[in-house]
C-alpha cells in the first residue's frame, strides 16, 4: 500500500520525497511493518511514529508488566487484546511476522517517534520497541504520558494529554519530513 501511494503520489497529492508513517494502536503495528519492509523494498522514509503501538503478538507479548497492570484498562482490556491476537494471527501463521518487536533486523529505519500512554496493556510494548530500535542504531524517541489511556490521541477535548501529543508529533513530523532524506 505504501508503494502504491508513493508511485502515484501526484495522483494522491503526496511528495514522495517526504513520506512518513504514523499509526496508532494496531495501526501501530502496520505503520512499524511497513518501516521495516520500506528498507528493502523502498520508498525511503524520513520519520515513523507509533502511538500506544502494540508490537507484539507473540504470547510473550501477553506477559508484559503493563499487560498485567492495566488488563481491565477503560480503554483496552486483555480479552480485547486476545480477540485482536487471533484476528491478526490465524491459527498455524508465525506470530513474529506480523510483530515489529521480533523483526530479525530494526538497523536503518526512518527516525521513530513512540507515544506511551502510562494507563495501557500495551505501555510496554511500546517501550520496549524504542530500546529494540536504538539498540539497532535507528533513532527513536520514547515519550510517555502520564495517566492517559489508551487512543488517548484521538479524544483531545476529554483526555488533556491529547493535545500535548498531538504537538509533539506535528513538531517531529515537521522537522523530520523538513530534512533531507533518509538515508
Amino acid at each position: 500500500m505504501l508503494q502504491h501511494v508513493v508511485q502515484h503520489a501526484a495522483r494522491w497529492g503526496v511528495d514522495p520525497a517526504r513520506t512518513a508513517v504514523f499509526g496508532e494502536s494496531t495501526g501501530s503495528m502496520v505503520a512499524a511493518l511497513a518501516a521495516i519492509r520500506a528498507r528493502e523494498s523502498g520508498p525511503l522514509l524520513r520519520a515513523q511514529v507509533l502511538v500506544n503501538p502494540a508490537v507484539d503478538l507473540t504470547p510473550a507479548g501477553f506477559e508484559y508488566a503493563s499487560m498485567r497492570r492495566h488488563a481491565n484498562s477503560p480503554t483496552l482490556t486483555m480479552p480485547q487484546m486476545r480477540l485482536f491476537q487471533r484476528l491478526a494471527v490465524p491459527a498455524g501463521t508465525d506470530p513474529r511476522a506480523v510483530s515489529p518487536l521480533h523483526a530479525d533486523d530494526l538497523s536503518g529505519r526512518a527516525p521513530a517517534l513512540v507515544v506511551v500512554p502510562t494507563v495501557d496493556p500495551v505501555a510496554d510494548h511500546g517501550r520496549t520497541y524504542a530500546e529494540r530500535l536504538r539498540a539497532a542504531g535507528t533513532p527513536a524517541r520514547l515519550t510517555e504520558y502520564p495517566g492517559a489511556t489508551h487512543a488517548f490521541l484521538s479524544m483531545p477535548g476529554v483526555v488533556p494529554q491529547a493535545k500535548p501529543a498531538r504537538a509533539e508529533i506535528v513538531e517531529f513530523l515537521q522537522g523530520a519530513l523538513a530534512r533531507g532524506a533518509h538515508a
